[in-house]
């Protein structure tokens, strides 16, 4: 056989050229990917200077300056300091007898509370808030002294010191000491005792509580220790374990000051998780409040701190005063399916408790302020005022007594 295909039969095909490599791109085509690549990172690397590195904060908002000249600082002793604002009712009422103090959750600070303060007051009711440490306007609290390490002493002072030191007092020196227990004013423990002297200090005990978001816990152990500073509690969409404000966010590098230096992510964010309704103003000064030194670290810190183990059907049967403390819940109906699911868990928990769906969302002190205003101040005055309650009690003890224990004493 012959491969010359002009020897083929006129009705045989001749076989089809080879296929030609295909070819490689151009330089030139290639050109504009490479410009563009290189202008985004070169944009990218003039703007995250200015973004992430640390300067000197921006001035206060004027809604925060206002709300930070309406309150004051407690110096607590011990520490921390807590910040407080308390409104008053313009005139005398009856139920000054019911002061309500609010303790926020995380990153929400007494800051976003302010328009139902105001609220409660103008039902003449005394309303009182105190951010939780490190937590709004309250400073974070003083990190604990770095522990001494022996090996980095001996590598300091030298061997021989050592020595010196032995002969002339007879003692091992550079002894590593013990362990001490952590003591984290971020934990549920510490912050309800930083809360007790803070009402203390204010003087408004005894308080019906007010627990917004993750301050359930704190609140919780607030109230276990002092059950006779507590008239009832009142949930806000309140967990121990799922706090509104994504605080996650604020351990990545990168992402994490990325949000607290661009307005626009962090009201993004601020919508996204907590309060639909909140403006741009608002969510600045929030974004401000948390820009302060050491307060993103803090929310972080606080919300690693959270008692991923808190039962709160437990803490309700734990004791005596606590069963018998009237509580209120009021919890968000348009949310997400998921968190009204989490609802229905508190109550499980909470079979006795009022339960009542509110229109806000995760933050209804934002986006639904006069509603929660109503629902708490209709709550808190149908109670009994520690007054009455010890007039009632002198009551039922008299009437127990026999008839002829008053015969001796004449009507006056």
């Amino acid at each position: 056989m012959t491969d010359d295909p002009a020897a083929a039969g006129p009705g045989r095909e001749a076989p089809p050229p080879p296929a030609r490599p295909p070819r490689p791109l151009s330089v030139v085509s290639a050109l504009p990917f490479w410009f563009y690549l290189t202008a985004a990172v070169s944009l990218l690397a003039l703007l995250l200077p200015h973004l992430l590195s640390p300067h000197a904060p921006p001035p206060l908002p004027p809604l925060l300056r206002r709300h930070l000249s309406d309150g004051r600082l407690l110096k607590l002793h011990p520490g921390p300091d807590l910040f407080a604002v308390t409104s008053r009712p313009a005139a005398h009422s009856a139920a000054h007898h019911h002061p309500v103090l609010v303790l926020p959750g995380l990153a929400a600070g007494s800051f976003s509370f302010r328009r139902l303060l105001s609220s409660l007051s103008s039902r003449g009711l005394v309303a009182a808030s105190v951010d939780l440490p490190g937590q709004g306007l309250s400073p974070p609290p003083a990190a604990p002294p770095p522990r001494t390490n022996p090996l980095r002493e001996i590598m300091d002072r030298g061997i021989f010191h050592a020595f010196e030191h032995l002969v002339e007092t007879g003692e091992v020196p550079f002894q590593e000491a013990a362990p001490e227990p952590s003591h984290s004013f971020y934990a549920a423990s510490e912050a309800a005792a930083a809360v007790a002297r803070a009402v203390d200090a204010l003087g408004l005990a005894p308080v019906h509580l007010v627990l917004h978001d993750s301050a359930l816990a704190a609140g919780a152990a607030f109230v276990s220790a002092n059950p006779t500073a507590v008239q009832s509690v009142t949930l806000i969409d309140a967990t121990a374990t799922l706090p509104a404000f994504p605080a996650a966010v604020l351990g990545v590098p990168v992402l994490g000051r990325l949000v607290l230096r661009v307005p626009a992510l962090f009201k993004g964010l601020m919508r996204l998780s907590c309060a639909r309704g909140m403006d741009a103003e608002e969510a600045d000064a929030h974004r401000a409040a948390m820009r302060g030194q050491g307060k993103s670290d803090a929310v972080f810190e606080a919300w690693k701190a959270m008692n991923q183990s808190f039962d709160l059907a437990e803490w309700r049967s734990s004791s005596e005063e606590v069963k018998r403390l009237p509580m209120m819940v009021l919890w968000s109906g348009s949310w997400s399916d998921q968190w009204i699911d989490e609802g229905k868990k508190v109550t499980k928990a909470l079979p006795d408790a009022k339960f009542i769906y509110h229109y806000g969302g995760r933050w209804p002190q934002v986006d639904a302020s006069e509603e929660i205003s109503k629902l708490i101040a209709e709550f808190v005055t149908m109670l009994p005022t520690p007054a009455t309650e010890h007039q009632s009690q002198n009551m039922d003890q008299s009437s127990d007594k026999p008839a002829d224990a008053h015969s001796d004493h004449p009507a006056l």
